[in-house]
């Protein structure tokens, strides 16, 4: 799943090339780094792309022993319910055996034993329920406030429960709640089912999306697949999966994940991932004097000098300037709702 904005990482990621296509974490893009990862378990024919028509040529670039075949191309964003039923169409047409398993492009996942440890058991469960929608969760660290949560109900096994229900992302204290009761685990957004039950699935509970999947399915694999995918695909409603189906379900499990795992969505979970609590984390041509606990992000060939700083993110590129509380950087996405309503910093976006 490649086709976000990344609004939360302004006023690097932008609209024109947003994070998972930037060098944030290494020396290698979100983008980059996910793909790796993947190649320890999958051949690049296996691996599917779910992006939009303004990054297509980016991600060619970056990855291109992924076969053309395999792209599915949104000519507009219409959330996560259409963009999974378009993608599990395409991968059903390549193989009509087929399960699969949802990646994002900009999660960072440190130890890849573990990550396909958590997959094995993922596929176990699907093998022995074959008509699952399986979830992986990661144990919560923290109360946050910008991650979907999971209620778990019964075992199924180890490691594996019933899921009880979605919940969305949450104020603090509710966040607070949940990590206390240890019943909740963070929602990766990682979702394992077979290709033809998931479009099953889509024709009871999601018919309108169904329907219009259905008037593109004759042209897949042919020469007319992207102008059929253009004609329909935009009158899909936008529609989250968790409330658009998955929440209907009756056999949805959840895997806890074995491995750590941060959703590269703020500066302040760059500088959790990359530094210590207490230490700066500094990028370029920067200078600080009694600053703690701070990002200094500067992708210009000018001085940033600061001083007397706690626990802020400063990010400087060439056209704009983020200062911000490290604690704040989710409300970076608010601050592009004002950037939005004002017709002359639009070219800022």
């Amino acid at each position: 799943m490649a086709g976000g904005q990344g609004t939360r990482l302004w006023p690097v990621s932008r609209k024109a090339k947003p994070k998972q296509l930037l060098k944030l974490i290494e020396n290698k893009t979100l983008l980059e780094a996910t793909y790796h990862r993947l190649l320890h378990g999958f051949a690049p024919k296996e691996i599917f792309i779910a992006t939009t028509a303004d990054y297509e040529r980016h991600i060619k670039k970056q990855l291109p022993e992924i076969p053309k075949t395999n792209y599915s191309i949104e000519p507009v964003l219409k959330d996560r319910g259409p963009a999974l039923g378009l993608a599990a169409l395409l991968m059903h047409h390549a193989n009509r055996q087929s399960a699969f398993v949802t990646s994002w492009s900009d999660h960072y996942i440190k130890d890849q034993a573990a990550y396909f440890k958590t997959l094995d058991l993922a596929e176990q469960v699907l093998k022995t329920h074959p008509n699952s929608f399986i979830t992986i969760g990661v144990k919560p660290a923290h109360a946050h406030t910008g991650l979907g949560y999971i209620k778990l109900a019964g075992q199924l096994g180890h490691k594996a429960f019933k899921v009880s229900a979605f919940k969305e992302k949450p104020d603090l204290k509710t966040a607070e709640k949940f990590v206390k009761s240890k019943k909740y685990l963070w929602n990766t957004g990682y979702f394992i089912c077979r290709t033809e039950h998931l479009l099953e699935l889509y024709a009871e509970h999601l018919p309108e999306i169904y329907a219009l999947l259905m008037k593109i399915k004759p042209f897949i694999g042919s020469k007319k697949q992207q102008w059929a995918i253009d004609k329909y695909y935009p009158a899909m409603p936008k529609q989250d999966i968790e409330k658009g189906l998955i929440e209907k379900l009756n056999q949805v499990a959840v895997i806890e994940a074995s491995f750590d795992w941060a959703d590269i969505g703020s500066w302040q979970i760059i500088k959790d991932v990359l530094s210590e609590k207490n230490d700066n984390l500094i990028k370029g041509l920067a200078l600080h004097h009694k600053a703690e606990g701070s990002l200094i992000y500067n992708f210009e060939n000018k001085l940033v000098a600061v001083t007397g700083l706690k626990d802020i993110i400063v990010v400087n590129t060439k056209d704009a300037l983020l200062i911000a509380p490290k604690n704040q950087s989710e409300a970076v996405k608010e601050l592009i709702e004002k950037i939005k309503s004002e017709p002359n910093l639009k070219k800022y976006l």
